[in-house]
């Protein structure tokens, strides 16, 4: 079962997924991250647009943030 993804401001349902983007892809980069790491620090941002009052909800890829800054969660 999945659970349907709402709006964080008005509580809708039509929302729109898509890319916050400039001349190129915007990332998050932490600012502590270990200095060793055979993986580049960007971390990729998800977005959806909220169809019905335009509120923008952005997720980042938190494993590889938690990676990078060597706080991942014990499996």
């Amino acid at each position: 079962m999945t659970k349907e993804k709402t709006c964080l401001r008005c509580g809708g349902s039509n929302l729109e997924p898509g890319v916050i983007q400039s001349t190129g892809r915007i990332h998050f980069r932490a600012t502590n991250t270990k200095i060793m790491t055979f993986q580049t620090s960007d971390v990729k941002i998800d977005a959806n647009i909220c169809l019905d009052c335009g509120t923008l909800d952005l997720v980042g890829d938190f494993k590889k943030a938690q990676s990078l800054t060597g706080r991942a969660k014990p499996a």
